[in-house]
């Protein structure tokens, strides 16, 4: 009797035993879940007070690789546009031989690989070809998304182009809030080339062209005419550019462009007279005589002895004109008949600034 008893103390035991474990294991459950459900209340909360993670530092981080990634791995190509609709069945990847101007009227990836992997120097050079805007969204960019692309020579057999940047431009990263970039290096023929996609925020500015000479009095009936020259290394488009002026006995005129290409480093022609204008290498001309801006023979547009001339910018977002050059000479400036006014400082205001060629030489 004493043994049963016993036997039954022990398994009441063990049963009040595995009753607490279970309880006690219940009791920490409820708590785990309790503490997942304040976690995660917690971290709703505050996704609710401080809005979804956007880290626009990786952001920019991926778009500069994967847009040099693009831009170096790819030999591009061009897909023309007609009648609103990409014209597929004439794509190609030489891109680098369209003209500008065609360029601008199609969908282009300017990629600079040569079918061996290496760049091709020719696709560099044909950059001047295409607008920053093209480049951006050819390499997939966001369009809040602003770019500079730099390539220097690192390696060469000619001592003098180590560490000659073959090209520089876009829009500078010095005001912007967020940045991020990306380098690689490639073989160029037999020299080793650094290439760098800087990515930003800043707010992209438009690239800067000026009047580099211009004729106000020719002579023998010619036509007057006004050289543009785009310094930079990227292509301008001129919608939105405009000139203006003023002459004495004359009244005003103006012109604003509402399309056209001007490339990297070249020049455009503005003729009274088209037809008889010498227009040198300019890659770009046109006849504004219909405007009234230049005139041609016995028709003034352009004051012999002095005049006002303002090349200006219309904002494509606003209705805010800027002006780039403002120039105003006169008498003592000392024109003479068969003279052209040549750009060579820095202050197109001034005379100082502006040398008198007796040789003018319009698109050259």
């Amino acid at each position: 009797m004493e043994a049963d008893g016993g036997s039954q103390s022990m398994r009441k035991s063990h049963a009040q035993r595995d009753e607490e474990g279970m309880t006690a294991v219940i009791e920490f459950l409820t708590a785990f879940v309790l503490f997942l459900m304040i976690v995660t209340a917690f971290l709703s909360l505050a996704q609710l007070t401080l809005g979804p993670y956007d880290s626009t530092t990786d952001r920019l981080d991926h778009s500069a690789v994967a847009g040099l990634t693009i831009l170096t791995d790819s030999q591009g190509w061009f897909t023309p546009i007609v009648d609103e609709e990409r014209d597929t069945d004439n794509s190609t990847t030489e891109w680098h031989l369209i003209p500008a101007e065609q360029l601008a009227e199609g969908d282009v990836l300017p990629g600079l690989a040569n079918p061996d992997g290496a760049l091709d120097i020719e696709k560099i050079q044909a950059l001047s070809n295409v607008t920053e805007s093209q480049l951006a969204e050819g390499i997939g960019l966001d369009s809040r998304i602003n770019l500079r692309l730099i390539m220097t020579v690192i390696e060469s057999n000619n001592p003098l182009r180590t560490g000659m940047v073959i090209f520089d431009d876009g829009t500078s990263r010095e005001k912007s809030r967020d940045s991020a970039s990306a380098s690689r290096v490639f073989p160029m023929s037999d020299e080793l080339v650094r290439v760098t996609l800087e990515v930003h925020d800043a707010v992209r500015t438009y690239s800067e062209i000026e009047i580099s000479e211009f004729m106000p009095r020719p002579a023998n009936g010619g036509p007057e005419w006004i050289e543009l020259y785009n310094p930079n290394g990227f292509a301008v488009d001129m919608k939105g550019w405009g000139l203006e002026r003023t002459t004495q006995g004359y009244g005003s005129a103006s012109v604003l462009f509402e399309e056209g290409t001007l490339p990297g480093g070249e020049r455009a022609i503005l003729s009274g007279d088209l037809n008889s204008q010498d227009i040198g290498n300019a890659s770009w001309s046109t006849d504004v005589s219909s405007s009234g801006l230049l005139g041609y023979g016995a028709i003034e547009g352009l004051g012999d002895l002095n005049g006002k001339l303002v090349l200006t910018r219309a904002s494509t977002d606003t209705s805010l004109v800027s002006t780039v050059m403002d120039i105003e000479w006169d008498q003592t400036w000392n024109l003479s008949s068969g003279q052209s006014l040549v750009l060579i400082g820095e202050d197109p205001s001034s005379a100082e600034s502006w040398n008198l060629a007796a040789t003018p030489t319009p698109g050259d």
